[in-house]
């Protein structure tokens, strides 16, 4: 697959999902934890500092579960997510058909309770350009959202007076 074809297919995943015009992180959490009718529980995993993984979406017989390495900003923390997110987004659940062995499980986690993990660490595969992609584009729509920011004529103020 060439990036061309994973835009298309992004963008149609993006529409499809419907979300409003002013997107936040949080919104789209609570929009993927609806549409499954599950708890999505995100978590920092310091384990993961120092490897090629970066991120990790354990698809639990409960709830889904996305574990990230520490991240050095909030931009970078929130592109992680998004990634893993748009795993969700795309249904690659629905794809996969085993696992990979997960070494370090948060303590409230039991390791029986995992059906499925999906690691990210690489774009070597369709799936993870794909989901990157479809990262990029809801990032990219955060960023322009109006959501929880405020005017821009009002900070022009308090920076010049």
């Amino acid at each position: 697959m060439n990036y061309r074809e994973a835009l298309q297919i992004a963008r149609k995943a993006e529409h499809a999902f419907g979300l409003p015009h002013d997107a936040t992180l949080d919104v789209i959490h609570a929009k993927l934890e609806a549409q499954r009718g599950r708890t999505i529980t995100v978590a920092e995993i310091p384990g993961l500092s120092g490897t090629e993984l970066y991120g990790l979406w354990l698809i639990c017989a409960d709830r889904d579960v996305v574990l990230h390495a520490p991240a050095k900003s909030l931009w970078h923390r929130q592109q992680i997510i998004l990634h893993e997110f748009s795993h969700l987004i795309l249904g690659h659940d629905r794809e996969t058909q085993s696992g990979q062995a997960v070494n370090s499980l948060p303590p409230d986690l039991d390791g029986e309770q995992v059906l499925r993990a999906l690691a990210r660490g690489g774009y070597t595969d369709d799936a993870e350009l794909t989901a990157e992609t479809l990262a990029d584009q809801l990032a990219t729509r955060i960023l322009n959202s109006a959501a929880g920011t405020v005017p821009e004529p009002l900070s022009f103020r308090k920076v010049f007076g």
